[in-house]
This record gives C-alpha cells, sequence and structure tokens, in this order.
C-alpha cells in the first residue's frame, strides 16, 4: 500500500467515525428531529430510533480504531460494509410497503452508499481486482459523467428551469417519476465516480498535502452534490418552487464550484501533463467556472451551454489523463 493510499484509507475511517459519532448522538439525545426534519409522523416509541442511534455510534468507536490500526482494520471494515449494504435493501423495502417516503433517500446516501467505494477498495487491498479498479477509474468517471449529460438532455430537462413555466415542470415530473429519479440517481453516480477519479489522480502528485487538500475539497463538493439531488429526488415535485432553487444551487454553484477548484489545483500540482491533456484540463476548468457564475446569475440557457462545454472536455481529458498516467505506472513497473 502506497503512503498517500495509506493516509487517505485513515482519513477516511476516521471521518467515518466522526460520521457515526454524531449521527448517533443526535439520534440518541434529539429522538424526534429526524423525523421532523424529513416530514414524518413521529415514531409512538422514539426511544427505539435513540437505541439505533447509540449502536450506530458504537460503528464510530470502530471505524476510529480501524483508522489508527490499518493493519487490524479488515474485520471492521468489513462488518461496516455488511451494514451499509444491508441498510438500503431495508430502505428499500420499507419505501416499497408505504412505510417510509422517498424523501428520506439522503440517509442510506450519507449513511451508507457513499462509503461503500472506499470501504470495498481497503478490503480489496493487493489484489488484482483493486489495481484494476484503480486503473479504471478515470475511464469510468469520462463514461458515467458523458451518460449524465444524455440523461440531462433526455430524461431530465423537461422537469428543469429549462422550461420556462413551473407548472409545465412539475406536470412532466408527476408523469414520469421513474424517468426523474432515475435520471438524478445517474448524476449521483456521476458525482462518486468523479471524487473517486480525483482520489486517483491525487496519487500521482507528489505534493501529498495539497493532493490531500483537492480531494477533501471535492469530498465536501460531493456532500453538497448528494443532497441538492437528494431534494430532487425526494421532494419534488412536492415544495417545487423551495426546493429546486436551493438543488440548482448546491449542485451548480456550491459541488460543481468545489469540483473546479479542485480540478485546478491537481493539474497544478500534476507535472509534466501533455500539452493537448493540459489544454483539456483549463477549457473544464474554465467551463465549470461558468456554470458556477451561471447558477449563482439563475440563468438556466447559460448553464445548459457552459455544463455542456464542461462534459465536452472534462470527458475526453479524463481519457486521456488515464492513458498517460496509467503508462507512466506501467512503464515504472
Amino acid at each position: 500500500m502506497s503512503p498517500y493510499r495509506t493516509q487517505l484509507y485513515r482519513l477516511v475511517f476516521a471521518a467515518a467515525a466522526v460520521y457515526n459519532v454524531a449521527f448517533g448522538l443526535w439520534a440518541a439525545l434529539r429522538p424526534r428531529s429526524f423525523f421532523d426534519w424529513f416530514d414524518l409522523v413521529a415514531p409512538l416509541y422514539p426511544s427505539i430510533w435513540a437505541c439505533l442511534g447509540m449502536v450506530v455510534g458504537l460503528y464510530g468507536l470502530g471505524y476510529a480504531y480501524a483508522a489508527r490500526h490499518l493493519d487490524r482494520a479488515a474485520p471492521f471494515i468489513a462488518i461496516g460494509l455488511a451494514g451499509k449494504l444491508l441498510g438500503p435493501a431495508g430502505w428499500v423495502l420499507a419505501v416499497r410497503n408505504g412505510e417510509w417516503p422517498i424523501r428520506t433517500v439522503a440517509l442510506v446516501l450519507f449513511n451508507d452508499a457513499i462509503w461503500w467505494v472506499p470501504f470495498a477498495l481497503f478490503l480489496l487491498e493487493g489484489t488484482r481486482a483493486a489495481a484494476a479498479l484503480r486503473r479504471s477509474a478515470p475511464y469510468v468517471c469520462a463514461v458515467v459523467n458523458l451518460a449524465a449529460l444524455v440523461a440531462m438532455a433526455t430524461a431530465l430537462r423537461a422537469g428543469t428551469e429549462m422550461v420556462p413555466a413551473a407548472s409545465d415542470r412539475i406536470a412532466y415530473v408527476l408523469a414520469h417519476p421513474v424517468t426523474w429519479r432515475a435520471g438524478w440517481a445517474l448524476w449521483m453516480a456521476a458525482a462518486v465516480s468523479l471524487v473517486a477519479f480525483y482520489a486517483w489522480w491525487a496519487d500521482y502528485v507528489e505534493e501529498r498535502a495539497w493532493a490531500l487538500a483537492a480531494l477533501a475539497i471535492a469530498t465536501v463538493g460531493l456532500a453538497g452534490d448528494l443532497a441538492g439531488e437528494a431534494l430532487l429526488i425526494g421532494w419534488v415535485p412536492r415544495d417545487y418552487q423551495r426546493v429546486a432553487p436551493l438543488a440548482t444551487l448546491l449542485t451548480g454553484a456550491v459541488a460543481n464550484g468545489l469540483y473546479t477548484v479542485a480540478g485546478i489545483i491537481l493539474t497544478l500540482k500534476t507535472p509534466s501533463l501533455p500539452r493537448s491533456v493540459r489544454l483539456l484540463a483549463w477549457s473544464a476548468w474554465t467551463a465549470g467556472a461558468c456554470v458556477t457564475v451561471a447558477t449563482l446569475a439563475r440563468a438556466p440557457f447559460a448553464i445548459a451551454i457552459a455544463t455542456t462545454l464542461l462534459f465536452l472536455s472534462f470527458c475526453p481529458y479524463a481519457v486521456l489523463l488515464g492513458r498517460d498516467l496509467n503508462a507512466r505506472t506501467n512503464a515504472e513497473s
């Protein structure tokens, strides 16, 4: 395991520990607040939810131990990953049975889904499968992000501010709920693949502090992205006029802006990139900055144009960067 990956796993497990302990304390000390937040009927016995919070908090202690002792971390991370797979399965059953509304999707995103990739990669560390997954990160990122752009142009466009009348947008979402949710789920996958790509890329940056800073910035962007897309999946068309602008701000300004800053840092700190690759990088980051400005200006057509230019630059850039850096690795080994 490289020193970079060692430090990265420690930081991931430490973050998981902080998150689980914080969530556990919140659920234990304020058991009704979760239900108020998601506009749910409060349980008759809130102490059950409080007890669940205590269990989640105990997981955090295991992750803290794993962060400190990577050589003995595998059992804790394996148990954690199993829980993070079973949790969403239970959530799906609860939603299907009408016990919970889909707007609670944010719970499984932040409690479970965002931890799948780093936990699984740690458990696979040292295997050919892990090496293959790391090598594929830029190509998967390019493909998934391109698919997300196509989904925006086809499945999602009619529910966005590209359509002038809010009533028409709401009618489209009501008529196509599965398409709408699947499209935004694809955008979530694109966001996760982007941060995974950044994590792979950061391994090639010699100045580790800058590499980890860029990855931390991108991770904060991912949190904003997933929060905004969870709003679009779970709360739209309900409260459309209130929720949709907030979701657009989180995804187009906060998340995209932070992704762009992280990409600029990694580009500046990656030595001797071919000129064609560097030109594509700066085209992507310039377009990314334009997306942020257009979002803050609430200019939907400008957002659409800048987003298209961003993806048309970024996707080939990710592929070419993957080829270049993977070739360096092969030449060194």
